[in-house]
């Protein structure tokens, strides 16, 4: 589905907050609120929309650490693929090209944690090699669809 410009400012105030009200987003976007009602239920039935989710500050929660994880297999990957669906800390699971096979990212309460979840990656038949890198601070995640305007 090609988007245009009012479809990418509604995705990206709902990226922003998912709970806005239509009103809400009618003002942001500068349209009427039945132009909004009729886009969204478009986005909804092309599937660019799939659902609302809520957020969670996982700092607020107690899991400080941010770590990026490489996971390289002896070659297959389908045990791994459903293994990886149980660890809780994984936030995001990734098959990918190159040396590595997978890509994680796992928020943890601090590194020691961090150190006993990756080693239990190890415990899986199928990994051959597991390498983790700690995030330093986040630039960006989740973006909105527009490009961003520079500050005036």
């Amino acid at each position: 589905m090609e988007l245009n410009d009012i479809d990418r400012a509604l995705v990206d105030a709902l990226l922003e907050d998912g709970r806005a009200s239509i009103e809400d987003l009618a003002a942001d976007v500068g349209v009427a609120t039945e132009t909004v009602e009729r886009r969204i239920e478009g986005l909804e039935d092309a599937g660019v929309l799939t659902g609302y989710a809520a957020t969670i500050d996982d700092d607020e929660l107690g899991y400080d650490v941010t770590a990026v994880i490489r996971v390289r297999t002896g070659g297959a990957t389908q045990g791994i693929r459903e293994a990886l669906g149980e660890y809780p800390w994984v936030r995001s699971a990734y098959e990918v090209t190159g040396e590595d096979d997978f890509l994680l990212v796992g928020r943890f309460r601090d590194t020691d944690d961090m150190h006993q979840h990756v080693a239990e990656l190890l415990t899986e038949a199928t990994v051959r090699s597991v390498t983790a890198d700690v995030v330093v601070d986040t630039i960006r995640a989740c973006e909105p669809l527009s490009p961003r305007k520079p500050a005036e």
